[in-house]
This record gives C-alpha cells, structure tokens and sequence, in this order.
C-alpha cells in the first residue's frame, strides 16, 4: 500500500493537532505574542499529493490553517511531527506576526525555525507518489525533436484545439498511437 493511499490512525490527528498546539505556544513565549494575536490555527488532514504540509492564509480575515497530507502522516508519523507540524506552523506565525511581506523560507521563517530548534529545510525527503500521472503522447512537427503532450493536451488537441511547436511554431501533428510514454 502507498503513502498516498493509507489514513493516518485518530492518535496520530490528535498528535498533529496537540504538537501544532505546543508549536503555537512555544512561539508566543519565543515572539511575545498574544494568543489572540497568534491563535492555534485548524489542522486539516485533505493535502494529497507530494507535499507535506501547506500554511493557508485568508488575506482579509488574517485567519489561517494548516493543510497535512494524511497518506505521509500515516506512513511517516514521526518526520510530520518533528519537521513538517513546526514547518508549516513556522509559517503560519511569520504570516500573522508579519504579513504578506515577509518571504515564504525567508529571514523571519529561518529564524524562527532555529529558535524552535528544527532544521530550517524548504522541503522533505520523504518517498511519495504523485497525486496522478499522466499519460504523454509524442507528437511532430518541423524539428528534429518530438513535443510530448498529456492525456489532457491530447483529448484536447483530438477535439480541435491546435497546438504550436514552442521552437519552430508549427502546428503540432500526433504520431502513430504506438508512441505513448506512461
């Protein structure tokens, strides 16, 4: 079974929820924020795909809240909650001490990341499989090399839409259905 395919148990929601709950805390005594000024923000467990997590901002009501992909929180339990739960809280903080004008990996995040004692990485290495795959369809035109489209490109260019070679500006033409890559 994949990572993108099993669910995290009800144990581990309740651990991502209290440790974004500790991060939050551990941020206020770091920041001098107040819990109104930096609220625990609501975990959703509906990433999908291959990131980790995902830092929401509502611009308007300045309200936020974390997206967690639950096929790696079922598969990686302790990597989510030791670097990707500080991460994406990190940048909820930064967001609601800051604004939009702080950088997403930035100077504030980085800092923030080391007073919480957590490596400040951009990304994860843990193993995922695609949301999808898609299916690629060679197509010719005037070069020497072949333009390769999706299925969605495909369906598309079988139904009328034209396609230009981004080289030669010739009109995309599909080869023989033989030359499918997966």
């Amino acid at each position: 079974m994949s990572a993108a395919t099993r669910s995290p148990s009800d144990d581990q929601i309740e651990r991502v929820r209290a440790a974004t709950a500790r991060w939050i805390v551990a941020a206020r005594e770091i920041t001098g924020a107040t819990p109104r000024r930096l609220p625990v923000p609501e975990v959703l467990f509906d990433l999908r795909g291959r990131s980790a997590g995902q830092a929401v901002y509502a611009k308007h009501s300045r309200r936020c809240h974390i997206r967690i992909n639950a096929g790696l929180l079922a598969a990686y339990p302790d990597n989510m909650l030791a670097v990707t739960v500080p991460h994406e809280v990190a940048h909820v903080v930064v967001y609601r001490l800051y604004g939009m004008r702080a950088k997403p990996h930035g100077a504030e995040w980085k800092a923030l990341m080391a007073a919480f004692g957590v490596d400040a990485a951009a990304c994860h290495n843990m193993t995922t499989t695609p949301a999808r795959r898609l299916t690629q369809y060679r197509y010719t035109c005037g070069c020497a090399e072949p333009a390769w489209l999706t299925s969605i490109r495909h369906r598309r260019a079988k139904a009328g839409t034209r396609y230009q070679c981004r080289r030669c500006r010739q009109v995309l033409v599909a080869d023989p259905p033989e030359n499918v890559s997966s």
